[in-house]
């Protein structure tokens, strides 16, 4: 639907037909939009009515048998990293800057 707003008709019962048809319009726009964000970010369920009690075998058996507590009681060695060998070359670099460049212009 294109309106032209620069020629408007003058009747009011014309005008209240196109607001009409504008609002519902808005409104069904309004509906589509609603149902789009539902379809992407709502909750989609894709269960049927009684589905939740199919598989509730395992749940039965675990009650009706008695439960026995086991204690496991076991250290572990923590993993350590092997030391490098004794052999190979080491060069100690310093890397230090000036007084100057230590104190920050805030604290001068």
């Amino acid at each position: 639907m294109n309106i032209d707003i620069e020629n408007l008709p003058d009747d009011p019962a014309t005008l209240k037909k196109m607001l009409s048809q504008v609002m519902s319009r808005y409104q069904y726009l309004e509906e589509q939009f609603r149902i789009a964000q539902h379809k992407q970010f709502g909750q989609s369920t894709e269960g049927h009515p009684g589905q939740g009690e199919l598989f509730n075998e395992a749940e039965a058996l675990a009650v009706e048998s008695d439960t026995q507590e086991e204690t496991i009681s076991y250290s572990r060695k923590k993993p350590t990293r092997k030391p490098l060998p004794k052999v190979l070359p080491r060069e100690v670099i310093v890397h230090d800057i000036s007084d100057e460049e230590k104190v920050c212009g805030l604290c001068r």
